[in-house]
């Protein structure tokens, strides 16, 4: 007996077969003449309609694929709206298959002699480029698009990655009118969904219907007369119907002291958890995608251990590298310095590496997972105990823990064990010292991957970045300040300041350092630009001839020449998105100012301590005359990376009386 399957796709539409908000092509001449949005008068354009589905659907030829069909289309109010005329569609592809893009429209409609004129964008329009190893970008640009212009895109995407479900924005950098996107999933796919976001949506509905595809086999017999049968077999399903929708969705605003966008624009995610399949098919059963975390933790150590502990050709160099040094410690800062110094970073992120550890040893450059990986390949030649560490740099987003997925990590960092300490190691960052990671690596707690199981770990560095303000100065006759103002970097401080002075030199960090002021230098002197774990110094001669207000013989000035806050970053009545600082900070200002004689002190600012709750925040004021020196101390601290919107009315408090100390003065009055 032989059996072979024909293809035939048959789907039953249901009663879920609701009139789409949009059709393609049809505009309503009151949104054509448009020329304000009502909901936003400040919008540069407006999304007037965004609408999707998407539908597994079955073949025989093909099996379950994902199928993704869109209309999207805005109007331009304004010349800065015009950079909306460029859209991107993301196409994943691995080994032989790939997404597939069709029946693409593109149109910008103009209201010409008062009536409505299409333009369809050509093929010149359409260009494709490569984004990463898994992932080609479709790049469209609509064409004669003007202030007034309506512009509108369709297409469709089928996938055969049913795990790559798309993920739906309600909300972008413009405000919406209506974005709906609906879904069709059969029974045997179970997704986790979850919202993010601050917008509410008008519309969430679920139902569950009935389905059914038809598989059409043949049989041939054998015998003296071979004969062919053939049968209809009708698989019957149950179908979850999703409709997702929101209406008047603001425009998504950054705010200071935020990380990645992706994080907080509202959006619905999905993910993959597991396929359960009746016997009818070949693949029965339970299959978990989403697994767990001991799952990840075994499934990329058994990928890239070989990556590690293979390449024994590395230990002769490390050898040579480590020579002479006994502790291990010193070991593992001399080959993270080796390596830090000698293989250039390519600015690719990644968590695998596609070249061996001994090809980017020889070619002296990476990705960040190559570069990572023949640090860690050489820390484990040395005999030090040494665990891979995955993370999700700030502009992909944070970690949520209780999704166990590997598609939230787009990096790879190191972590040495030596005694009870453990240190992190990242040698991309030619400016960072050991044990303080690149602030794009400042995103919650990493993933250390380990045989005896994984562990999350804190991110954060074990001290506070610091900076120390030291101004020695003298009040002339002439009514200047002349004297030394000295710095102290360490943490984050140091390497940008040493970034600065290694790109573009000592003469351009200090002219940022003095900015628009109008000081006179005789002289900058910097210490220890290349000992990154010592602090950088700066120590710089001055003369300030524009600090001093006189009137009537009465002289008004600021104690701050450095370090003085003009302004509240936050600005907002009410936050909407968690304050993000990226790390702990102290920023300390210490004054020693000599008066002249003829002059008395005639007003001095009070000295003042105030803190946010579970001292979060903390700042110390404090100025107090000595004979004919005034001496001023000011100590601003954040002990704190992330602050909830809940805290930003104390927080913005906070800063205001930092702000209010900050503008108060000194007066002298003749004696």
């Amino acid at each position: 007996m032989r059996f072979s399957i024909t293809a035939l796709l048959l789907i039953s539409f249901s009663s879920y077969a609701q009139k789409p908000p949009i059709k393609f092509g049809d505009i309503p001449m009151e949104d054509m003449k448009m020329t304000v949005y009502p909901k936003d008068s400040s919008a540069e354009a407006v999304v007037l309609a965004d609408y999707a589905e998407s539908v597994i659907s079955y073949s025989q030829t093909n099996g379950f694929q994902l199928f993704f069909e869109r209309i999207r289309r805005i109007k331009i109010l304004s010349k800065d709206g015009l950079d909306r005329a460029n859209f991107t569609i993301p196409l994943y592809h691995a080994n032989d298959l790939e997404e597939k893009i069709s029946g693409l429209k593109v149109v910008t409609y103009n209201l010409e002699n008062g009536k409505i004129v299409e333009t369809k964008s050509k093929g010149d329009a359409v260009f494709k480029e490569k984004l990463d190893a898994n992932t080609n970008l479709t790049k469209v640009a609509w064409q004669n698009v003007k202030v007034g212009s309506i512009l509108e895109i369709s297409y469709k995407v089928v996938s055969d990655f049913i795990f790559n479900f798309q993920d739906w924005e309600f909300q972008t950098r413009i405000p919406t009118r209506w974005s709906e996107y609906r879904a069709r999933i059969p029974e045997y796919f179970n997704y986790e969904k979850f919202m993010q976001g601050y917008v509410t949506l008008d519309v969430s509905e679920t139902e569950t219907g009935s389905n059914y595809f038809t598989i059409n086999t043949k049989e041939r017999s054998e015998g003296s007369v071979a004969s062919t049968s053939f049968s209809q077999d009708k698989i019957e399903y149950q179908e979850n119907r999703f409709r997702w929708a929101a209406k008047d969705i603001p425009a998504f605003k950054a705010e200071p002291f935020m990380n990645t966008s992706n994080d907080y624009i509202s959006k619905i995610n999905f993910e993959l958890s597991f396929t359960k399949f009746p016997n009818e098919f070949s693949n029965s059963g339970i299959k978990n995608y989403m697994g767990s975390w001991e799952d990840i933790n075994k499934t990329y150590l058994d990928r890239v251990k070989e990556e590690i502990t293979g390449n024994n050709s590395l230990k002769k160099e490390v050898e040579q590298i480590t020579a002479g040094l006994a502790e291990p410690e010193q070991k593992a800062i001399a080959i993270f310095e080796y390596v830090r110094k000698n293989i250039l970073w390519d600015e690719r992120y990644g968590k695998y590496a596609d070249n061996s550890a001994k090809k980017t040893f020889e070619e002296k450059k990476g990705s960040a997972a190559e570069v990572n990986f023949l640090l860690a390949s050489m820390l484990e030649k040395a005999g030090l105990p040494v665990n891979l560490v995955l993370i999700s740099t700030r502009d992909h987003g944070f970690i949520r823990e209780t999704i166990p997925v590997s598609t939230q990590f787009n990096y790879v960092v190191c972590l040495v064990k030596i005694g009870d300490k453990s240190i992190l190691l990242d040698a991309t960052d030619k400016y960072t010292p050991v044990g303080i990671l690149p602030k794009r690596c400042l995103n919650g707690n990493g993933f250390a991957v380990a045989k005896d199981g994984y562990q999350w770990i804190n991110l954060q560095p074990k001290s506070k970045t610091r900076t120390v303000y030291s101004a020695d100065l003298i009040l002339s006759e002439t009514n200047e300040l002349k004297g030394l103002v000295k710095v102290d970097k360490n943490g984050y401080s140091a390497s940008e300041a040493r970034e600065l002075i290694f790109t573009k030199g000592e003469k351009e960090y200090t002219k940022k350092f003095v900015g628009n002021k109008q000081w006179q230098l005789a002289k900058s002197e910097f210490q220890n630009t290349k000992e990154l774990h010592l602090p950088l110094k700066e120590v710089h001669e001055v003369t300030i001839s524009e600090h001093i207000t006189e009137a009537g013989g009465t002289l008004y000035f600021s104690p701050f020449v450095v370090a003085k806050m003009n302004e509240n970053p936050f600005k907002l009545d009410k936050r909407t998105y968690p304050i993000d600082f990226e790390h702990p900070s102290e920023e300390l200002y210490l004054a020693k100012i000599k008066i002249p004689e003829g002059y008395t002190v005639d007003e001095l600012p009070k000295s003042k301590v105030f803190a946010l709750p579970e001292n979060a925040a903390r700042y110390t004021y404090s100025v107090a005359q000595a004979g004919n020196l005034i001496n001023v101390s000011s100590n601003f601290t954040i002990n704190r990376s992330l602050f909830s919107q809940d805290e930003y009315a104390n927080l913005k408090e906070f800063f205001s009386q930092v702000v209010a100390k900050h503008a108060e003065q000194i007066v002298l009055k003749k004696k």
